[in-house]
């Protein structure tokens, strides 16, 4: 794919080639006009590797849909404009690791590759994740229903809290996430689990800034949630900063960070 590096702009289409640009993108793409119609993808024997691509490009789609869900919680705050894209190149990832499904109906199996969707990064720019990670321990039961944080001394850098922040509080996330396969019955991708989407969230108190945090935060799903071989838990862990509002108020002054902790 072609992309424009110079400073020339116009309107409209030049010939054969098109300009076009994503939302959020400052790149502006070229391309050319014309192609294949729809009809001729949908039925024509020389686009049946493209109908199989198309398929699971939107198995994917789906499954970036139900992960999202499950982090409604932290989007957008704690996401940057790039994360539904990183997000869909790793679930995509998972999908071609199915060597024996037919092209087209591969499976995409997060419980068997959950390594992968560990390496996602809910925003690229953020600077505190290391000290989240140094301070910050997790555990959780054989159930996967809950899961733990233990806090042990963590102290915000000060080069790294926002300007006239007063106070924070860190946060505990975990969201469940079934493994997707085609179904004939549908015509397109479904969770192999029974259970929908789940999340839960523990957050401690309101710590003012410059103050040490020791704590043990637990997240549970919904009592009698049982997981299966299909399901997987996403857990997160992160901070968020805020300043005085009243007597008893505390008003959002700034998202933190927000991290992948686990995968489990």
């Amino acid at each position: 794919m072609a992309y424009q590096t110079g400073a020339l702009s116009y309107r409209g289409s030049f010939k054969s080639i098109r300009n076009y640009q994503n939302a959020n993108d400052p790149i502006i793409y070229a391309g050319e006009k014309g192609g294949a119609s729809g009809d001729e993808i949908k039925n024509n024997p020389v686009f049946v590797r493209t109908r199989g691509n198309m398929s699971e490009f939107k198995g994917c789609g789906v499954v970036v849909k139900a992960i999202r869900r499950g982090l409604y919680h932290l989007i957008p705050e704690h996401t940057d404009t790039h994360f539904t894209s990183r997000l869909m190149t790793l679930i995509k990832k998972i999908n071609v690791r199915d060597l024996e499904g037919e092209r087209g109906k591969r499976e995409i199996r997060i419980s068997q590759n959950r390594t992968i969707l560990k390496t996602l990064k809910l925003h690229e720019k953020r600077k505190i994740d290391f000290q989240l990670k140094r301070c910050i321990s997790n555990s959780h039961p054989e159930s996967r229903a809950e899961a733990t944080i233990t806090v042990n001394g963590f102290n915000p850098d000060h080069t790294l809290v926002p300007r006239n922040a007063e106070y924070y509080r860190v946060q505990n996330h975990i969201s469940k996430i079934s493994d997707f396969a085609y179904s004939e019955s549908v015509l397109g991708y479904a969770p192999l689990s029974p259970l929908r989407t789940k999340s839960a969230f523990a957050y401690s108190d309101y710590i003012p800034v410059n103050t040490p945090l020791s704590v043990a935060l637990k997240a549970a799903f919904p009592e009698g949630t049982v997981l299966t071989e299909s399901d997987t838990v996403l857990q997160c862990v992160g901070i968020e900063f805020y300043i005085r509002s009243g007597a008893d108020g505390y008003v959002p002054y700034s998202t933190g960070s927000m991290i992948v902790r686990d995968v489990f």
